[in-house]
């Protein structure tokens, strides 16, 4: 089937690369997310002095840059495959829905 000036592959190619790019560029920052809220379920249902000073990251910024100097910056991208393995397929399908749909109902981009 061929939609547009390019056909269903290409489409399918294009939105899988999109979203690869996507889940790379923001999957570290999903790593230290994570960690904040587990470190903020460990340190206790009351935060006290003492538990918001022994906070290992305050913010994103920290967070990362602690990481990346004490464990090394590949351990912001484990995961990552797995990550990946979801994304992508629905990104992929997306897009080729989005582009199908611009066509049927004659749409131009801006």
């Amino acid at each position: 089937m061929k939609i547009g000036p390019v056909g269903t592959v290409p489409l399918l190619l294009l939105g899988a690369i999109g979203g690869a790019a996507a889940q790379a560029s923001a999957h570290p920052l999903d790593v230290i997310r994570r960690r904040m809220q587990m470190q903020s379920m460990n340190s206790g249902s009351s935060p006290t002095k003492e538990n918001v000073s022994s906070k290992k990251y305050s913010n994103m910024f920290t967070g990362l840059h602690h990481v990346a100097t004490t464990e090394g910056v590949h351990v912001l991208f484990n995961g990552l495959g797995p990550a990946c393995f979801e994304k992508i397929p629905s990104t992929a399908i997306g897009y080729f829905i989005y582009a199908f749909l611009k066509v049927q109902l004659k749409i131009s981009s801006v």
